[in-house]
């Protein structure tokens, strides 16, 4: 058998021995570089691996919102924590399958004033709502109206943006969307950016 390695192979070659010395030196707790020498890597878009974390809720009530999403949602307490510099502050991070809240409560905070129409309040400013993925849009609404949970919008289907929602209010005020991407025979077909 005649190996010739052609300098494309070659190379390749190369690289995957160097990838698998250095995987090795560092997987045995060796410097994966001779002493002194270091390599960089060129970040192109620091911004590329972006994930979402967690999104805060400020309330007066620090108990009743940790007992909410605990007993309606089955968020489980992370963390609790105080600040010594702000003494009137209770902090928590509540986490359901990854995800998290950060719940921030002060006795100087009002409670959220919304409108009880479901459009006006798409048109407040700031965080309107946040959201979570269900198997079911309409079960999960059905179990969350049997704990009393007040529905601000129904189970709807939008073909335009491709789902099926509810959104519900907790504790404070704020709404929480339950979502469903809808079968792709019920959606409108998506034309592309128009901007």
């Amino acid at each position: 058998m005649d190996f010739q390695l052609t300098k494309m192979k070659k190379n390749t070659l190369i690289a995957a021995l160097s990838g698998f010395a250095v995987a090795t030196a560092i997987a045995y707790g060796l410097p994966a570089f001779p002493e002194g020498e270091t390599r960089q890597t060129t970040v192109t878009d620091p911004l590329s691996e972006i994930r979402a974390e967690h999104v805060m809720i400020a309330t007066s009530d620090y108990s009743g919102t940790i007992d909410w999403y605990r007993e309606t949602l089955g968020f489980r307490i992370k963390h609790e924590w105080t600040v010594p510099e702000f003494p009137n502050l209770q902090l928590a991070y509540l986490e359901k399958n990854g995800f998290i809240i950060e719940v921030v409560a002060s006795s100087n905070t009002p409670r959220a004033s919304m409108p009880e129409d479901f459009m006006a309040r798409q048109q407040q400013p700031g965080i309107g709502h946040f959201a979570f993925l269900v198997e079911d849009v309409d079960a999960a609404t059905s179990a969350l109206k049997e704990k009393g949970v007040k529905v601000v919008l129904p189970p709807t289907s939008f073909p335009d943006s491709g789902r099926r929602v509810s959104f519900i209010e907790d504790n404070n005020g704020y709404m929480i969307e339950f979502l469903k991407e809808l079968p792709l025979s019920e959606r409108k077909p998506y034309t592309g950016d128009q901007r």
